[in-house]
């Protein structure tokens, strides 16, 4: 794969973070994977991992009442539209987070958990350019939410071993994670037969992708790819699905 990829960084439409293994063999291939970057909807995976964790401990239960703010903010999304809906379970927020990326629920969810659980999960799973300071769609509140490739497989890959989450609450999330209904980068080009767990994100000038890719059976390998400073979105996510074919032949 690092043979494969090596000749497209070059002219790669925008700046370009990329890390992926195999599962199994464990080894690296990585371009700007440490590189910090906006991290736009790609930083819901640790958020979901966070509330997650918060069941599995008692402190949260997937029925647990989620409640909304009168004021919603903007972007992706449907709660925004819906006004009287005040409330949903945190496993039904959790879905709408990622499945639609809506930010309403995301900002409850995080609410739900604290800035500091998240945190303390991205520290322990060992995210060095990832934290998460402030609400999504509040530019207007203090702090940065950042990450880089090289964490958002490092999460992913968690997840996918099974050393993040216990079983029932690992299928849970990579349930979540296949009910993704933006599926334009790393799943675009993928085979019959082929799977793809992913969460996508995006804001002006950048498009992401990160991923668990494989077979009906299980997760075979883990890519993350977030393109900054990019003019050409819709070249930019093209590029990122060939990237998403790429680590699946290399699984072969």
């Amino acid at each position: 794969m690092r043979e494969a990829l090596e000749p497209g960084w070059a002219d790669f439409p925008g700046r370009v973070g990329f890390a992926a293994w195999d599962l199994d063999e464990r080894e690296p291939v990585l371009f700007g994977a440490r590189r910090v970057v906006h991290p736009a909807s790609t930083i819901k995976v640790l958020v979901m991992l966070t509330a997650l964790r918060e069941v599995q401990r008692g402190g949260l239960a997937l029925d647990t009442e989620v409640r909304f703010p009168d004021e919603r903010v903007g972007g992706a999304g449907v709660l925004k539209d819906l006004p009287g809906l005040r409330c949903l379970e945190l496993a039904d927020a959790i879905t709408l987070m990622i499945s639609i990326s809506d930010n309403t629920a995301t900002n409850a969810v995080i609410e739900a958990v604290g800035f500091e659980a998240v945190g303390e999960l991205a520290a322990e799973l060992g995210c060095e350019g990832t934290q998460v300071q402030r609400l999504l769609m509040r530019v207007q509140d203090p702090g940065r939410n950042t990450t880089c490739a090289l964490d958002q497989a490092r999460i992913l890959d968690s997840l996918a071993r099974g050393t993040v989450l216990p079983p029932r609450l690992t299928q849970h999330a990579l349930w979540v994670l296949s009910r993704q209904q933006v599926r334009d980068r790393l799943p675009a080009l993928l085979p019959e037969g082929a799977r793809c767990w992913n969460k996508t994100g995006e804001i002006d000038g950048s498009r992401h992708d990160v991923a668990l890719i494989g077979d009906h059976e299980r997760p075979r390998a883990v890519v993350a790819v977030l393109v900054d400073e990019l003019a050409d979105h819709r070249a930019g996510a093209a590029r990122i699905a060939g990237l998403g074919l790429s680590v699946y032949e290399a699984l072969d």
